[in-house]
């Protein structure tokens, strides 16, 4: 019985895919994955099923098939930062997984603005309530010289600049990546009060420094 294959396919533009990663999909019988993962495997004549946003419902699906076919599951950026990693280790063992790591989009966008990230505090607002993390996210930048957080379509960089405004924090430098590593990748850097009115594709992250403090 072959492992269930968890691919990284990095941040998104093809160049980046792990030779790894194609190497493993083309060997096997069964792709998941959201549509922009799949069409980066268009021209790979093997099954390919689209996956949404019932986690549960996935991993019924991979434990009733995957004995009986090689699975595939294509994830965005890296497995292991805030993934499907997390949840498929508590459904499979971890003898039955065989992971790929990629480039996640935050660390293209470090990258990208030659700035080191081992020190920096990586959050995820990925569908919480804004009630939820607004006394935890001023914290954490009041507290540490680099924050990084994956926005979504509601907790947008704009929304999240005025909080950190409402909430008093002073002078920070905003850096947003938005579509990266695509053709149409557009890089944005200012202050909170600058960043308020920016309109950003869905497809971002965003990184907060106190430059006062960066090493």
């Amino acid at each position: 019985m072959s492992p269930i294959y968890v691919l990284g396919v990095g941040p998104g533009g093809a160049a980046y895919l792990p030779p790894r990663a194609k190497e493993l999909a083309a060997a096997c019988d069964l792709l998941l994955g959201g549509r922009r993962n799949l069409a980066l495997f268009a021209g790979l004549g093997v099954e390919k099923r689209e996956i949404g946003r019932d986690l549960e419902g996935l991993l019924d699906f991979v434990a009733a098939v995957y004995r009986q076919k090689k699975v595939g599951i294509l994830v965005s950026g890296d497995p292991g930062l805030f993934s499907l990693l997390g949840p498929l280790k508590r459904r499979f063992p971890p003898e039955e997984l065989e992971v790929v790591p990629a480039v996640s989009a935050l660390q293209y966008l470090f990258a990208r603005i030659c700035l080191p990230w081992h020190d920096a505090l990586i959050l995820s607002l990925h569908g919480r309530p804004r009630e939820t993390f607004a006394a935890e996210l001023a914290a954490a930048v009041r507290q540490h010289a680099k924050v990084a957080l994956f926005t979504d379509g509601t907790n947008t960089p704009a929304s999240i600049c005025r909080l950190l405004l409402e909430q008093g924090i002073g002078e920070r430098l905003v850096h947003i990546g938005e579509n990266l590593s695509y053709p149409e990748e557009k890089l944005y850097r200012g202050s909170l009060e600058e960043c308020c009115g920016l309109s950003v594709g869905p497809l971002n992250v965003m990184v907060i420094v106190d430059e006062k403090r960066e090493a």
